[in-house]
């Protein structure tokens, strides 16, 4: 099955394991379990983006997207 979704916290709810894509490419994996080690800076804005409940939190930046993202290797270092 794949789960196809913006909302880190709800594929990880649902999924083993999760593939971030970013420009139509696989930028991370990961253990839905240790989602909250990625690395790849376009994951950490994702995660960065969910909201929090228990605490006040500033306005959200938007996402400063690099150019150097789509030519870089994939990174999957959290396996």
């Amino acid at each position: 099955l794949i789960f196809i979704s913006h909302d880190l916290n709800l594929v990880s709810s649902f999924c083993d394991r999760v593939l971030i894509m970013y420009a139509g490419r696989i930028v991370e994996t990961c253990r839905a379990d240790r989602l909250h080690e990625a690395q790849h800076p376009y994951t950490r804005g994702l995660l960065n983006s969910l909201p929090r409940l228990d605490e006040p939190r500033a306005r959200l930046e938007v996402l400063k997207r690099d150019p150097a993202w789509m030519d870089a290797e994939s990174v999957s270092g959290v396996q």
